[in-house]
């Protein structure tokens, strides 16, 4: 029986996870309408939370149930701190007994090359995000957005060979960091959070007449101008009738998806689809 496999990511604030069962069966990629979540189990902790890592191996110590042990697959731009705290809920989870493998920024991955000047310097999370895109759509032209602590757009294109390509791309303050910035270097500007800012995309009037719903449209205007305004140049050198697929991901991409204007898809977690992919690979 194949093993079932850990999916880890690491990310600047939360610890996000999945458990791929063994065996279980893949979903077909021929023809798909959306980007898949080939797990059985998901879940997400805040990863400075001592106690959070401990409920977490627990939960997976549970999951496992006696059965095969897992082989876990990481992508961490959290630091080494987090990573050695990681590293010990996983020692206590598994017995220290589970092949853990930790990934980074490569060359290439498959079809996929990095055109990343320092391959290895590419944020691995940014690297796995578009390997787990790709991996499931092929043939696309595609934006990968991550709304996060930091907001990150990145490309990957297809040559008319089939050879595909992660271009690189922006990263811009996430919608939090924004928000909390006005507030914390403002004398009388309000703190506001993602779902209050959320709340009012799509709803708001083309000028807002009140000091709130300013700033909530201000820093989402930002943020979807850099999308809308990525995603139109892509479109420009492309294809005009296989335009580029914009793929939203990321904690604030809820509050995000209402202040676009181009099409879009979302994901849970596109890092996790590429960590998935990767372990599959190297099955």
């Amino acid at each position: 029986m194949n093993a079932p496999r850990l999916l880890v990511d690491i990310g600047n604030t939360r610890l996000k996870w999945a458990w791929c069962d063994a065996g279980a069966a893949l979903p077909a990629t021929a023809g798909i309408s959306k980007l898949p979540t080939p797990w059985q189990h998901a879940g997400a902790v805040a990863h400075a939370d001592d106690g959070a890592l401990r409920v977490l191996a627990a939960g997976l110590r549970a999951l496992r149930a006696g059965g095969p042990m897992p082989s876990v697959w990481i992508s961490n731009v959290a630091g080494p701190v987090i990573a050695a705290a990681v590293d010990a809920a996983l020692a206590d989870a598994f017995g220290g007994c589970a092949p853990v493998q930790w990934v980074r920024s490569a060359a290439a991955h498959g079809d996929l090359a990095n055109g990343y000047r320092e391959p290895t310097q590419l944020g691995v999370d940014r690297w796995t995000g578009a390997v787990g895109a790709h991996r499931w759509l092929p043939r696309d032209t595609l934006l990968v957005v991550t709304a996060g602590t930091a907001t990150t757009l990145d490309i990957v294109t297809v040559a008319a060979d089939g050879g595909a390509r992660f271009e690189g791309g922006l990263i811009l303050p996430g919608l939090a960091l924004m928000l909390g910035t006005l507030a914390r270097n403002t004398a009388q500007l309000p703190a506001l959070d993602v779902g209050e800012a959320g709340s009012i995309a799509g709803t708001q009037r083309r000028w807002a007449d009140n000091t709130h719903d300013a700033i909530a449209a201000g820093c989402l205007a930002a943020q979807a101008g850099a999308i809308e305004r990525t995603w139109r140049a892509l479109g420009e050198r492309g294809d005009a009738a296989r335009p580029p697929r914009c793929l939203l991901s990321g904690g604030a991409r809820g509050a995000l998806a209402g202040a676009l204007a181009v099409p879009f898809e979302m994901h849970d977690n596109l890092v996790l689809l590429g960590l998935h992919a990767m372990a599959m690979a190297d099955a």
